[in-house]
């Protein structure tokens, strides 16, 4: 399974830093959307083996370009964690007068949402914090099926000129193994964090975790078309983090926009709703036409390189 990038590997010789869990509840997350069964037809098959580790950018990548498939996996109460990098900020407060860190959280409650209407749950989550060697994330357990968990860690967004460095901090983050690069995250702000800061907390998740099956974005995508470098970058911390042994998927992300309309209508429609409950969170992704088309579409780069069902 090559992909052009070098990134796929094991653990080395480095040890990986040990993990702290903070066992205390915060408080459940009760959030005033109304509980609505999830699409019945996602879930049919019982609950597959293993666990499945998603490592995102931002909240939303997820719906848009890895579902389908991640769809089907929560409405049949498979064991899932999610991962988003970045606090997804972008330029709010920016180009706009929105509060960034308001529209950061925002995004949470959008994700959490679409999660729970899938699953067929209500709308309740239990909010602990995980520190993995410098790094304090926030880890959201859907209440009524414990197997579905969300990890916010917070980074900074490539968009966000603020970030130390200004734009594009988790690709100067990869492309910096040396650790001459350091950012603050936006959520949670404490050490500057490095390229090694980063990966040892993707190690400390797959230590926890354990997947069997990781889903990233397309870590080497191809030169026709217009990419996000977060999408690459965080696949490719993922990647470098997980064991060999664990199956990998990649999905395309942006690029898929120009290519043809490949899921059957009540995917389609299934995926539009989950988005729609996610975008009642970002007043950011209101409309636009790329939304629309990402939504239509699923596109596996590999290992198969297919066409999605």
């Amino acid at each position: 399974m090559a992909t052009g990038v070098g990134v796929r590997g094991g653990r080395g010789v480095s040890t990986v830093m040990a993990v702290a869990v903070v066992v205390a509840l915060v408080f459940p997350l009760v959030l005033p959307l109304a509980c609505v069964p999830g699409p019945a037809f996602l879930s049919a098959g019982g609950a597959p083996d293993g666990l499945y580790l998603q490592v995102a950018a931002h909240p939303d990548d997820d719906l848009l370009f890895m579902s389908p498939d991640l769809l089907g996996l929560v409405a049949r109460g498979a064991r899932t964690v999610t991962v988003y990098l970045t606090a997804g900020e972008s330029v709010a407060g920016v180009s706009d007068d929105h509060p960034p860190r308001r529209y950061a959280l925002d995004r949470q409650k959008g994700v959490r949402a679409a999660y729970a209407w899938v699953a067929g749950a209500r709308d309740r989550w239990r909010r602990s914090f995980m520190t993995t060697g410098r790094i304090s994330v926030e880890v959201d357990t859907l209440e009524d099926l414990p197997g579905v968990r969300l990890v916010f860690v917070g980074l900074p967004d490539g968009g966000d000129p603020r970030a130390d460095g200004g734009r594009g901090a988790l690709t100067r983050l990869w492309a910096d193994p040396e650790g001459r690069t350091c950012v603050h995250a936006f959520l949670r702000r404490a050490a500057c964090l490095t390229h090694r800061d980063v990966l040892d907390m993707m190690r400390s998740l797959t230590d926890v975790f354990r997947p069997t099956v990781l889903r990233v974005l397309d870590p080497d995508p191809p030169s026709v078309g217009v990419e996000h470098p977060d999408h690459v970058a965080a696949a490719r911390f993922a990647l470098t983090a997980v064991p060999a042994d664990v199956e990998v998927i990649a999905y395309r992300g942006y690029t898929i926009q120009p290519l043809p309309v490949n899921l059957d209508p009540v995917a389609r429609e299934v995926k539009r709703k989950a988005f729609a409950i996610y975008r009642q969170h970002d007043y950011r992704a209101v409309s636009g036409h790329r939304y629309d088309a990402w939504v239509e579409r699923m596109y596996r780069r590999w290992p198969d390189e297919s066409i999605a069902p």
